[in-house]
């Protein structure tokens, strides 16, 4: 006796092993144009429960057009012959198809942005390409519209003009960057190419250091693109809120090469293991939380204040951040000193990383 099924079943189909799957759509072979490919009778289109146990991806044969959408090889077109029976189940892809066109379409959106950004790229390459004149015409001048690159004086003034960065030589290095044939001038192939790569990520990086070099070089008094131990003392006081002690061990955390200064490349690095400036002021903050759940001011947390700070603060509950103290403690010591503590921020990749755990 025929078995009814119905769109949205969870069935077992035959195989070398029997497989579980649910029904998507119901066809009627060669009833209509769409439907042209298929024989005679009834088609059951299923989505597999295991990803790549089906022959298609929602299309019959893998030929136009799509009757549903799942990932490569997960779907596949049967019969009722090739169904074993109904079954119980707690997956469930009626909705994936909807998923996969809302992604693409998502996608496309974001394509046809990065197009637009890189169609009004191309304008203002033309109007820098020709001394600044604007006219996008290279200034009239024949020799300059055959060459069609930037010089790094017209990069510079493009830098300024559109992005924002003041710094000649944060503009240099870019240009630097961009220039992958390393002849001294950018042309249109390598602009683009440096938008449409990690060009703009380099951008935002210079941006977003922007207030920390500042305070970097509002530190360095003697001019010296280094800080040494009294100027970062300062520096760490006012903008991360530590006393003298907490400074000077931080200042040997930061100074790599121990060469007793620190570099601004030093300073960057040590920021970026922390999670990158957008997780400093956060940082700041750990410090002061930190000090603030050391009761007895130490200078270290015991297990007990330990598991307060992340229970309070981060809404751990008390097993995991026993857990956390432990892997943290590790020279066995029973409590957690601030360097210990910064380690471990590093390793995980930034505070923001604590608030996810």
């Amino acid at each position: 006796m025929a078995t009814d099924y119905a769109v949205g079943d969870r069935v077992e189909i035959k195989g070398a092993k029997p497989k579980p799957a649910q029904i998507l759509v119901i066809v009627e072979g060669n009833s209509s144009a769409k439907t042209k490919h298929f024989g005679e009778g009834k088609f059951y289109g299923v989505r597999t429960a295991e990803d790549g146990q089906g022959t298609c991806d929602g299309r019959y044969k893998n030929q136009d057009p799509y009757f549903f959408k799942c990932p490569k090889n997960c779907g596949k077109f049967v019969q009722a012959k090739d169904i074993i029976k109904k079954i119980d189940g707690d997956f469930d892809f009626t909705k994936e198809t909807t998923e996969i066109e809302a992604a693409k379409s998502k996608d496309d959106e974001k394509y046809d942005k990065e197009k637009a950004k890189t169609s009004a790229l191309m304008a203002i390459f033309k109007k820098y390409d020709d001394g600044g004149k604007g006219d996008g015409n290279y200034g009239g001048n024949k020799a300059e519209e055959k060459d069609q690159a930037l010089s790094q004086d017209e990069w510079i003034a493009f830098a300024k003009a559109e992005l924002g960065i003041d710094d000649d030589k944060e503009a240099i290095v870019l240009f630097r960057t961009a220039d992958v044939s390393g002849n001294g001038s950018l042309s249109l192939a390598e602009f683009d190419a440096f938008f449409s790569g990690g060009g703009r990520q380099a951008i935002d990086k210079i941006k977003q250091y922007g207030a920390l070099k500042k305070a970097f070089k509002d530190a360095d008094k003697d001019g010296s693109l280094s800080l040494e131990v009294d100027e970062f003392v300062k520096m760490a006081n006012k903008a991360m809120g530590l006393n003298e002690q907490e400074s000077k061990i931080l200042f040997i955390t930061v100074d790599a090469n121990d060469n007793g200064s620190i570099s601004y490349e030093e300073f960057t690095a040590y920021v970026d293991d922390i999670g990158g400036s957008e997780n400093f002021d956060v940082y700041r903050k750990m410090i002061d939380e930190f000090k603030a759940a050391d009761k007895d001011n130490s200078g270290s947390l015991d297990g007990a204040e330990f598991v307060k700070l992340l229970k309070d603060k981060f809404k751990y509950n008390k097993f995991k951040a026993q857990r956390v103290f432990v892997s943290i403690d590790t020279d066995k010591s029973e409590s957690i000193s601030l360097s210990e503590f910064e380690a471990f921020i590093k390793k995980i990749g930034g505070v923001r990383a604590l608030e996810k755990k």
